[in-house]
């Protein structure tokens, strides 16, 4: 395993929620049109005004991809629960990095991708964090399971008009365990058992 690249992995982990959630703020403050109980965020994706939220996701989404392979490779993926959680973290990157390319007028494909953000991800974390506490790693795997429950409970709980407020707030958990992951890999990079 390249400690170097795991390095670079967990440097992207930590700008790319920083990154990506900025310029969505950025966005909302862009379009004076958006209301958060009324609209989806990706409504923004497809304004007349002028705004990053597509790039946002795009470039943001790029970063998240490779912080997943490198978190796959420093995690390790010989157990079957954690290539399990490595087909679902994969899906939620290709999903966030895939909304910044089909936007909400390319259709049906838009709600796939946003769906396998939003829902593949926290199943990955949750995954994760389950396997972390089989390896008797107790205080990273109850939060990974908790920052997945969390954000899933965002999306299906929350009470909404349309989606901006459960997105928003799901998009937080899963930033903040990517965050958190990332600053582990910039400054440890060998420190994960392989499982």
């Amino acid at each position: 395993m390249s400690t170097r690249f795991t390095r670079l992995a967990g440097l992207l982990g930590v700008l790319s929620p920083i990154f990506t959630l900025t310029l969505i703020f950025v966005s909302v403050a862009l379009s004076p049109w958006f209301d958060w109980h009324n609209n989806a965020l990706s409504d923004m994706g497809v304004s007349r005004t002028p705004n990053p939220f597509n790039a946002a996701l795009l470039i943001g989404g790029v970063m998240y991809f490779v912080f997943v392979l490198g978190f796959l490779r420093w995690q390790g993926t010989r157990s079957a629960l954690n290539r399990i959680a490595a087909f679902f973290m994969l899906a939620g990157g290709v999903g966030l990095l895939s909304v910044g390319i089909f936007a909400e007028d390319a259709g049906r494909i838009h709600y796939v991708v946003a769906a396998a953000y939003f829902l593949a991800t926290p199943l990955a974390y949750g995954l994760f964090g389950a396997a972390l506490l089989m390896r008797g790693e107790r205080v990273p795997g109850t939060l990974s399971i908790a920052a997945g429950l969390a954000a899933l409970l965002m999306i299906v709980c929350v009470p909404h008009k349309r989606y901006a407020v459960p997105e928003i707030l799901a998009a937080v958990i899963i930033g903040a365990w990517t965050l958190s992951f990332g600053v582990k890999m910039l400054f440890e990079p060998g420190s994960s058992t392989r499982g």
